[in-house]
């Protein structure tokens, strides 16, 4: 399994990646926004089909991870690492200070994130629904 790394995501598969894992759906003129203000994107590529992303958002002093999603039929093969190692690369490259790197996830995916250096922090969030939606 050859994998190829890249920085172009389309619309189309960000939605279906994110479908993929049970992630919440999201309007495509919304992702088209967070696509273009995105400030670092890597892809995964097999067989000329992203099966993998994530994003970058910075404002030059702190960094949030976004969106790291590996499709279920390949995960734990290296794949997450490998895009986590690139974007730890572009984060190096920015400057030469010290950057506080955020990211979410799920507690399921905590010990991949541990075996790459990061470490829990408490923190809140909070999830805005549009008021048609909201229970």
């Amino acid at each position: 399994m050859d994998v190829i790394y890249g920085n172009r995501l389309s619309v189309e598969d960000y939605c279906r990646l994110r479908k993929a894992v049970g992630f919440y759906d999201i309007p495509e003129t919304e992702v088209r926004r967070a696509l273009e203000k995105s400030d670092f994107i890597v892809t995964a590529l097999i067989d000329g089909v992203t099966v993998a992303m994530a994003r970058l958002i910075t404002d030059g002093t702190q960094v949030l991870i976004m969106d790291v999603i590996v499709h279920p039929d390949y995960q734990k093969k290296g794949i997450g690492k490998g895009m986590i190692e690139r974007i730890r690369t572009y984060i190096e490259n920015m400057d030469n200070r010290s950057i506080l790197v955020n990211l979410i996830t799920n507690i399921s995916n905590v010990g991949f994130y541990e075996k790459l250096g990061y470490s829990r922090a408490e923190g809140m969030r909070l999830l805005l629904k549009p008021k048609e939606q909201a229970v």
